[in-house]
């Protein structure tokens, strides 16, 4: 009867540790989080926006090129801008029945920052509009990380 008894308690306090409770998760503080809305189907935006060759016409120029160094993920990638400035970025997370993905930026354009990371996600407004969410957080210089998220 010992031997059960003690079983039983040592079967309880092993479940008890189980049901532990997870810490709260740190609420991420973008220095820039915009959000658009356009009035074009969310699966138009979602192939135009994916479209490296398409990067020039969307920006109006302010992006030159964007040119992928790889095909599996995480995807290294290359982006130039008019000025010949260039951002080393790493397509580490894209989710295509979600609309989502995640970039990391590992070498930034701008004077004084030096990494940062970013998520767009793309949700239906109705059948003919989209909301674009593009969300940023920088690291480095707070002077550059101000000039940089600027609307």
């Amino acid at each position: 009867m010992k031997r059960i008894l003690f079983m039983l308690v040592l079967l309880v306090s092993v479940a008890m540790q189980g049901k532990a409770q997870m810490a709260t998760a740190a609420v991420v503080s973008w220095d820039i989080d915009r959000r658009i809305e356009v009035p074009v189907a969310r699966d138009s935006v979602w192939s135009l926006l994916k479209n490296n060759g398409l990067v020039a016409v969307l920006s109006n120029g302010y992006v030159k090129s964007m040119v992928n160094k790889g095909t599996e993920l995480p995807i290294a990638r290359e982006v130039t801008f008019k000025d010949g400035s260039k951002r080393d970025e790493l397509l580490n997370q894209l989710e295509e029945q979600h609309r989502f993905w995640c970039i990391r930026l590992k070498r930034c354009a701008a004077n004084g920052l030096e990494s940062g990371s970013g998520s767009d996600i793309y949700q239906r407004k109705g059948d003919d509009s989209t909301e674009i969410n593009w969300m940023v957080k920088l690291d480095g210089d707070s002077g550059a990380k101000r000039s940089t998220s600027k609307p």
